[in-house]
């Protein structure tokens, strides 16, 4: 049985995003004393996901370290799920950065996948402009979905 053919929209440094940072200043989200995300600038310095706040800050003497807000980053948000509404009331927001739907209905509608993914980073492109941008990734059920927006 084929599962459901899935498009998810991955803003990948959206925690960075939400605390109004800039992309090119290093900076670093925290949860319990581990990074748990980072700007493209903290990543160029050697600050990667899971290390520990100790061992960022020695990659990264200036690194600016925040605290996880889930709440700011759940209503910062809310702005891209609008936006993807134009395409489908079908929107399952998994988190804060991360939202998926149904491609069936849109996709036929815009002629395929590829041009609903174009029409989709085509909306968002204005609304995250100096926010780190989005990337989509469409495949046969949602884990399949995610890791195709990773890649």
């Amino acid at each position: 049985m084929a599962g459901v053919r899935m498009a998810v929209v991955w803003c990948p440094d959206w925690p960075v995003v939400a605390w109004g940072v800039p992309l090119d200043e290093a900076a670093a989200v925290l949860v319990a004393n581990r990074v748990v995300a980072t700007s493209p600038a903290a990543r160029a310095e050697g600050v990667r996901v899971g290390q520990r706040r100790r061992d960022a800050q020695s990659r990264c003497p200036g690194l600016a370290v925040l605290e996880r807000d889930v709440d700011r980053e759940v209503r910062l948000f809310e702005p891209v799920v609008a936006a993807l509404e134009a395409f489908t009331p079908r929107i399952e927001v998994t988190g804060p950065g991360l939202a998926g739907f149904p491609t069936r209905g849109p996709s036929r509608f815009f002629g395929g996948d590829d041009t609903l993914a174009d029409q989709v980073l085509g909306v968002l492109e204005p609304i995250l402009t100096r926010r780190g941008g989005a990337r989509i990734g469409v495949a046969d059920g949602v884990f399949a979905a995610r890791l195709a927006a990773r890649s």
